[in-house]
């Protein structure tokens, strides 16, 4: 890693000022290069950050310290192992649904589990007759693998108008190590903001020394295109006062202020149950999960409520701070030196 890092650092910083100046993210020439280059060989900070957290820009690089980056990650996965944490608690998702289950948690409900290329879940076998079916990676993260299921008269369509008798939809499913779920609708406010697809809110909480969880962060991820899940999804900064969206960007960091599909303004939209919501998780963590050092919640917003959808112990920094700045400046950096 040592005798690498320069030479990837210089290639990784001159690919990231070509994706610069496409995106007009000015300046981004030379001199910013080699500065990229520099601040990766003398702070370690990798060249896909600077561009994301505009370290090109004069003011933006003094808080360059209070960031948490992508080669500091492993440190937080340690915490964990710390503390006593199991990560198959989290990173199994039909074992999360059942913790919470367990502890009276709201959270969705699992209508079959697939693994290894058979039925573990229910012990008869799956049939389903619900009108809509979601299907999700059992090991994946942030919705990825997640396929929506219509159905069709005694058939069931996907996004591809694949066509599946209901009967004949498990053997489908065994093909795949995932869940299947009752597909949940948005709330109508988040509707507005979606193409259809679930949205998720995303909060990170952490454990401070008298085992409380507290708020660290948060952002929404609201689908649009063809997506079916959150991966890729517009992110939405969300003010952790009244739970309002005060901006959006892309993946990539370009500001996006409409809804490509629907055309509704993102600013502004009040996420409905916000309080509810990271009191949800809040007792979550504390009661249930309280070995993990920081989670990040993924939270459906639908009429009747909020409901967990899964935890994840790796929750996205990056995306964090590019909408709202450094993580040191959230509760994050005093509850992380409990540990130090």
């Amino acid at each position: 890693m040592t005798l690498a890092w320069p030479f990837g650092a210089f290639y990784t910083a001159l690919r990231t000022c070509g994706r610069m100046r496409e995106r007009k993210q000015a300046p981004h020439g030379t001199k910013v290069l080699l500065d990229a280059y520099w601040l990766a060989l003398r702070h370690s900070i990798p060249p896909l950050e600077y561009a994301l957290y505009r370290f090109n820009e004069g003011s933006r690089r003094n808080n360059m310290h209070e960031y948490l980056y992508w080669n500091d990650l492993p440190a937080l996965a340690a915490l964990n192992s710390l503390t006593g944490a199991d990560n198959r608690d989290v990173q199994d998702k039909y074992r999360f649904a059942q913790i919470c289950a367990g502890k009276g948690i709201p959270h969705v409900g699992t209508l079959a589990v697939f693994d290894g290329g058979r039925q573990t879940h229910p012990i008869t076998p799956f049939v389903p007759d619900a009108p809509k079916l979601w299907t999700k990676a059992l090991r994946l993260k942030g919705g990825a693998g997640g396929a929506k299921w219509i159905r069709d008269g005694s058939a069931y369509c996907n996004r591809d108008g694949r066509a599946i008798h209901a009967g004949n939809l498990a053997e489908e499913f065994r093909r795949h190590d995932c869940l299947v779920q009752p597909f949940l609708e948005n709330h109508p406010e988040i509707a507005r903001v979606s193409n259809g697809a679930l949205a998720a809110l995303r909060i990170v909480t952490g454990m401070n020394a008298r085992r409380e969880a507290e708020f660290v962060a948060t952002l929404i991820c609201l689908p649009h295109g063809v997506s079916e899940c959150s991966v890729a999804a517009i992110l939405g900064s969300v003010d952790p006062g009244d739970g309002h969206i005060r901006h959006a960007a892309l993946p990539g960091g370009e500001p996006i202020t409409h809804h490509p599909d629907t055309g509704a303004r993102i600013e502004g939209i009040v996420l409905p149950y916000w309080r509810e919501s990271v009191d949800l998780v809040s007792r979550a963590h504390a009661t249930v999960f309280p070995r993990f050092a920081f989670l990040g919640w993924d939270v459906a917003l639908t009429e009747d409520g909020p409901v967990l959808l899964e935890a994840n112990s790796g929750w996205g920094a990056i995306f964090h701070q590019m909408l709202d700045g450094p993580l040191g400046r959230t509760a994050f950096s005093r509850l992380v030196s409990q540990y130090l």
